[in-house]
């Protein structure tokens, strides 16, 4: 068996302090104080540091709005180089979620648009670390191919550029990232290559020069380097013990162990499966139980205990089931085949068997090796093609007639200037287009973020709280009717303030995530909207809707609803208003909202306000416009036009 990387990622998730409420509360203090002090740089840290610690904690929502609040707050506090280069955090964390989420679709699609602002920055360093990180993550998806192409065009920008900080750093990480990509790819010569140019450059981060010996320990055990192996396995694990890096040990102590495994010494192979068993049984680490497990099965094999090493076998399927790992789940159908056939048990051993097979036929492809070594030779002979070419073109130039240079100069500056004008054009059409629609994803995800967090605050607070008040109201009803005097005055009072309690759990909770926009749809919302916006003032209302029978994306069902909010608020507030009239009009692939009040106005729609703002952005997550005019009342209409 290899040895492979992915509980790096589940390291960063058990590596979290247990007093979590406690952290949480001091995070939201220095958030606040941030806040009430306005320094933005604290205010972007204190949410981003919030995000992070829900991340860990694998509270993804929560993640998620923070990071989306974070993004919201540097879109209205920064612009030019200083947004491109804090948004463009903002969208690896978005990536990062959205991987350990298993979407790496979403993922991808974040890293793009960081690497994207980064570059119209001109930001190396961070451009280098997307495109570093953009690997990394590919291999974490056993995606090691893809993750090459993003690994070497990393390695161009930091080999070229003196921008880049910390180069020593960052080309030790990149050259891991590259050494873990061939371990995947099982090319041992370029794995023991490439990691060894990692050790060239010392990370001052301990744990890191670790990992270098531990994948120069895999490649050489794969390659049948034993010794080598068993040096590198021995340096990793004094390495990551000074650094009190347990996961680190349990991956040396497994690499040890299979190397005398090889060597055929099953006593002592075993005994460092025990302590690897044993420490991931005490820091409960499941990736330290499968590799333990898978790594022994030959020795229970050999000794003839075939039921013991099937039930082991059979726990670690359990687990690569859950964690979703094809290459750990692959050598357990292929042990699990061999115990039952040396078990005599062939029709379990056929199946195991045709199972491995299809999980190595969709993991190992050959071509793959091919394209990225194909990939790795233009890389390596760059720097030479394009030295030679750099003298081709100087002798080239040397030899080009002057009176012919003279004769065509007034062609080709015409020609020139043409060309360069429409290609700056096209260009900068270009960049505008990628712009916007790097823009209108992070809005989405910030909106999407928020609407989630809100669903999840509503229903806690409508499921558990609102359910606990009322209970506690009952039981307090009951004991009342028990009781006389003056206790049954008190316990009266205490039932009337439970009741005043509840009720504004509910409300609170409605105004979250209305129940009825989640499970009647947007009339029947609108109309709860209106009651409650209304019903304790002097203002009068009408309602009409037209074809709204059908239910309509979710998505733009909270949006027009958000929309109506923020409306309704700007009348209250401002407009001085009697009467309101909400029409909601749904024609072939478009939908309307009009929203009309007899009041002095609100102001118009180039109001920089945070409502307009908040309608604006909506209104461009769903490709709809806004228009106000004069209402024929003296008030103003608002007119909400979505494409369906």
């Amino acid at each position: 068996m290899k040895k492979r990387f992915d509980w790096l990622v589940l390291v960063l998730c058990l590596s979290v302090p247990l007093s979590l409420h406690a952290q949480s509360d001091s995070l939201h203090t220095v958030l606040n104080n941030a806040l009430k002090e306005n320094v933005t740089m604290d205010v972007v840290n204190g949410y981003k540091q919030l995000g992070r610690f829900y991340e860990a904690n694998l509270n993804y929502d929560s993640a998620f709005y923070y990071y989306g609040l974070e993004g919201e707050y540097i879109k209205d506090q920064y612009d030019g180089v200083a947004y491109d280069t804090l948004i463009g955090k903002v969208y690896m964390d978005f990536g990062y979620v959205y991987l350990y989420q298993e979407n790496s679709e979403m993922a991808g699609k974040y890293l793009d648009s960081a690497e994207l602002v980064y570059k119209r920055a001109e930001s190396i360093g961070n451009v280098t670390r997307v495109l570093n990180n953009r690997g990394m993550m590919l291999n974490d998806m056993n995606e090691f191919s893809l993750a090459v192409e993003y690994l070497l065009e990393a390695l161009d920008y930091a080999n070229n550029n003196d921008e880049v900080s910390n180069k020593s750093s960052v080309l030790n990480s990149v050259y891991i990232n590259i050494g873990n990509s061939y371990i995947g790819l099982e090319d041992w010569e370029n794995a023991v290559k490439y990691t060894k140019l990692a050790a060239k450059y010392r990370s001052p981060v301990q744990i890191n020069n670790g990992h270098v010996h531990i994948n120069l320990s895999s490649a050489y055990l794969n390659s049948d380097s034993l010794d080598l192996a068993l040096k590198e396995a021995r340096i990793a694990g004094a390495i990551y013990d000074s650094a009190t890096f347990v996961y680190g040990k349990i991956g040396a102590l497994n690499n040890i162990g299979q190397v005398y495994l090889k060597k055929k010494e099953y006593s002592t192979a075993n005994e460092y499966f025990e302590e690897v068993i044993r420490l991931s049984n005490e820091f409960q680490y499941p990736l330290g139980f499968i590799e333990a497990w898978v790594n022994r099965s030959e020795i229970f094999g050999v000794n003839g205990e075939y039921d013991k090493g099937i039930a082991e076998m059979l726990k670690a399927e359990e687990l690569c089931n859950q964690y979703n790992d094809k290459l750990y789940l692959r050598a357990v159908k292929e042990n699990l085949a061999e115990l039952y056939k040396q078990k005599g048990d062939y029709k379990n051993a056929l199946l195991a068997y045709e199972q491995f097979k299809m999980l190595n036929d969709s993991l190992k492809n050959v071509e793959k090796t091919k394209s990225v070594n194909n990939l790795l030779i233009k890389y390596e002979t760059a720097e030479k093609d394009l030295e030679i070419q750099t003298q081709k073109t100087t002798i080239a130039s040397r030899n080009t007639q002057v009176t012919l240079l003279v004769s065509s100069l007034g062609l080709i500056l015409l020609g020139g200037t043409l060309f360069y004008n429409r290609n700056k054009a096209k260009q900068k059409q270009q960049m505008q287009a990628a712009i916007i629609e790097e823009k209108e994803r992070g809005l989405e995800a910030v909106v999407q973020a928020t609407e989630e967090e809100r669903k999840r605050i509503s229903k806690d607070l409508h499921d558990g709280i609102g359910q606990q008040l009322n209970a506690l109201k009952l039981g307090l009803s009951s004991v009342e009717k028990k009781v006389d005097g003056d206790l049954k005055s008190e316990l009266s009072h205490i039932t009337s303030q439970f009741t005043k309690s509840a009720d504004e759990v509910r409300q609170i909770s409605h105004q979250m995530m209305p129940r009825a926009l989640m499970d009647d749809g947007l009339v029947k919302a609108v109309e709860d909207l209106l009651r409650n916006t209304f019903q304790y003032t002097e203002i009068t209302y009408d309602f009409e809707h037209h074809k709204m029978e059908d239910r309509l994306n979710e998505r733009i069902e909270i949006s027009m609803y958000r929309i109506l909010q923020e409306l309704l608020s700007n009348i209250i507030k401002h407009s001085e208003a009697t009467k309101v009239n909400v029409q909601l009009i749904r024609l072939k692939d478009k939908l309307s909202l009009l929203v009309e009040d007899n009041g002095k106005g609100f102001g118009n729609a180039n109001s920089n306000g945070h409502g307009q703002m908040n309608i604006r952005n909506r209104l461009d997550m769903i490709k709809g416009t806004v228009n106000y005019e004069p209402s024929a009342e003296s008030g103003v209409v608002a007119v909400i036009t979505v494409p369906l």
